[in-house]
């Protein structure tokens, strides 16, 4: 026999199964339970609520502590501006009496109401004014003369100041009947 009759005949080789390759478009989602899907959006939900109320916080303290900060800062510049009033007024208390210390002293009262002009404190205008409840405040009334008017401020007892529209304090006024 002859090689080729003593062999068997190739049979072809079985071919290997691959396994079957999915797709991801075709992964096909399970549904999700509309419980778990609503239940997630809570999570969410609570999780940026949290985050705003933490941001919220931190800005309140942030400014509060600006609030602060600005508030300590301004009464420091006062205190500058203060200085100087305080070292004339312990000149003055040292000073012998006589027409030297009245100069003195009336130099201190400029440089008070200098600073006072400074800040933006005003003097509130009352002599001859018609009375106003919402800066002046009566504690003396006298009968009205033919030159004055009813209600018309006669005196100022005690200069009142304001701050821009903030009534520091009321002036102290004798008003006519």
């Amino acid at each position: 026999m002859s090689k080729k009759e003593t062999e068997t005949p190739k049979q072809p080789k079985p071919k290997k199964e691959k396994p079957e390759v999915v797709k991801e478009e075709e992964v096909v989602d399970t549904p999700k339970d509309p419980c778990e899907e609503l239940n997630e959006q809570l999570e969410q939900q609570k999780d940026q609520y949290q985050r705003v109320l933490a941001e919220y916080a931190n800005y309140k303290r942030r400014t509060e502590q600006e609030k602060s900060q600005i508030g300590q800062y301004a009464k420091g510049e006062l205190l500058e501006k203060l200085l100087p009033l305080i070292d004339n007024l312990d000149r003055a208390t040292n000073a012998p009496d006589g027409p030297e210390y009245r100069k003195g002293v009336e130099m201190i009262n400029r440089q008070m109401h200098e600073l006072l002009t400074t800040i933006g404190v005003e003097e509130i205008d009352a002599l001859g004014k018609p009375f106003d409840a919402n800066v002046h405040f009566a504690v003396m009334r006298e009968d009205a003369t033919d030159d004055v008017e009813p209600d018309t401020v006669t005196e100022v007892l005690q200069t009142g100041y304001k701050w821009g529209d903030k009534v520091l304090r009321p002036a102290m006024v004798k008003v006519a009947n």
